[in-house]
């Protein structure tokens, strides 16, 4: 006979709100955990959400809910609702919600994403001043994944993050890159004048050749005060002798075959041996 936990969970057949249209994953979620036992966490896209962790849009828009619960346990059967089994004990509460630790949830994504937007997360979790965790600890728990589905791609993401990242597009612009044969940029560089002054952190450099790659977004272009800021900018960065490549969303269509000729270009100026 089941536990009262799990008839609640059972006969709570269809996931309901107090909206007839959810506005997000977060409400759907907050709707669930009123009824979630104890052993049951939100995992994979879902805890992704709840931690702010960068996901690609089809993940993002997905509204169906990831429940993990420990292994040998009936996971949840319902509309709605996508069960998993074999999570740990001992999960943080993020926002209220119970979800799985951002390195479990990483390993969880494995499964899922791409090469390129596993490495994108990677660095979402190796990003900012204070980060959550480091490239070498991710490569750490990646080597220990031992016969787990997806642990290859794990270990080569992990293998590739990096510190400091900004942004996705940056991670997709940097891998990009590597993949056609460029030498690897250094990820946010801090360029000083020759007083060791600082001047401008740019988001990838080649500083041997004193060329740098800003990727522009649509607030820059948006933004008059942003934009005239940029331009400042990049002027005091060719005063120390950089060559700076602007790159946009336009410049990764067609292959990014533009964004190659222009850092081919850059760099074949700058001394570059192909």
């Amino acid at each position: 006979m089941p536990t009262m936990p799990e008839r609640a969970v059972l006969s709570f057949r269809r996931l309901r709100t107090d909206r007839e249209h959810p506005a997000s994953t977060l409400e759907l979620a907050r709707a669930y955990s009123k009824r979630m036992p104890s052993t049951h966490v939100f995992s994979h896209a879902t805890a992704a959400v709840i931690h702010g962790i960068w996901l690609p849009r089809r993940l993002e828009s997905d509204r169906r809910l990831h429940v993990s619960v420990p292994a040998g346990t009936r996971a949840p059967q319902m509309v709605g609702i996508i069960g998993h089994e074999g999570v740990g004990c001992g999960m943080p509460r993020v926002h209220g919600f119970p979800v799985t630790s951002l390195v479990q949830t990483w390993i969880d994504l494995g499964q899922v994403l791409t090469r390129v937007e596993l490495v994108a997360v990677a660095d979402f979790l190796c990003s900012g001043r204070n980060p959550w965790h480091t490239p070498d600890e991710l490569r750490a728990v990646a080597a220990r994944l031992i016969g787990r589905r997806g642990c290859r791609a794990l270990r080569e993401a992990a293998g590739l993050a990096r510190a400091a990242v900004d942004s996705p597009q940056e991670t997709k612009t940097r891998l990009f890159l590597v993949d056609a044969g460029i030498p690897e940029p250094v990820v946010n560089f801090e360029i000083r004048d020759a007083n060791g002054v600082f001047v401008a952190r740019v988001d990838l450099a080649w500083p041997s050749l004193r060329v740098c790659l800003e990727y522009e977004g649509d607030g820059h272009r948006g933004d008059p005060r942003q934009f005239r800021v940029d331009i400042t900018r990049r002027e005091r960065v060719e005063d120390q002798s950089w060559r700076m490549v602007r790159v946009t969303d336009d410049d990764l269509k067609n292959g990014g075959l533009e964004l190659l000729r222009r850092v081919r270009a850059a760099l074949t100026e700058r001394g570059a041996r192909w």
